[in-house]
């Protein structure tokens, strides 16, 4: 069983994410996502790229989704495009964004997969609505399909984990609850097929509520695999 942890880095400024980076190596981490919304300075995407050789998501969410990033849709979008130019592993992009369909085929084009995302604060719903939502990231034909919701009650994360389960026999899928509900749904994803689950570099780093740490989500999948 292979379970990838990817790193969230929340860094404002570019020595915290080189310090971030140094620590999600320390970690074992899998994979790191570079939260490029978080930074309130100008940076290099190829200076970034360089701190690691660990693969890199480059994310750069809209307000909408929960992110940071205030300025034109055109900016957002080319920063996305020069991170996968500057040997980006996966590029972020939201199913709600505009012209998603032709964003994931640059990013291909680039050399670089594409993670159509979606993102729900309010609630869990439905296993047929969470369905419809995965055949409309299905159809912009990216390379990994994300859902994450907001789990209200334990039960929630039993939607979540009933569609990995199944959606992952066919395709790539990231999909779990956000929340302190939500925990559940965070560490079994990746172990019923789910391609990674995220958890922070530290106390207070979280990008979303309900995350653990990397060392605390790698702990987790040690003890299960002794038993």
């Amino acid at each position: 069983m292979i379970i990838k942890v990817c790193a969230v880095v929340t860094a404002t400024n570019i020595p915290d994410v080189k310090w971030m980076v140094e620590k999600a190596e320390q970690c074992n981490a899998d994979i790191i996502e570079i939260r490029m919304d978080y930074l309130s300075e100008k940076f290099k995407v190829e200076e970034i790229r360089k701190l690691t050789s660990l693969p890199l998501i480059a994310t750069n969410r809209l307000h909408e989704e929960g992110g940071f990033f205030r300025g034109l849709n055109k900016e957002r979008v080319k920063i996305l495009l020069d991170a996968a130019a500057a040997g980006f592993d996966y590029i972020d992009i939201e199913l709600m964004a505009n012209n998603s369909r032709k964003i994931v085929k640059n990013i291909k084009a680039l050399g670089a997969e594409s993670i159509v995302s979606h993102h729900i604060f309010t609630l869990t719903p439905r296993l047929s609505e969470i369905t419809k939502i995965y055949e409309r990231e299905l159809s912009i034909k990216g390379d990994i399909c994300k859902i994450i919701t907001t789990a209200k009650k334990i039960e929630d994360n039993l939607t979540c984990l009933n569609f990995v389960v199944e959606a992952s026999k066919s395709n790539n899928v990231i999909c779990f609850c956000m929340g302190k509900q939500g925990i559940i749904s965070r560490l079994l994803s990746p172990v019923l097929g789910g391609y990674i689950t995220y958890a922070s570099i530290g106390r207070g780093k979280e990008s979303a509520e309900g995350q653990l740490t990397v060392a605390e989500t790698k702990k987790f999948y040690e003890l299960i695999n002794k038993n």
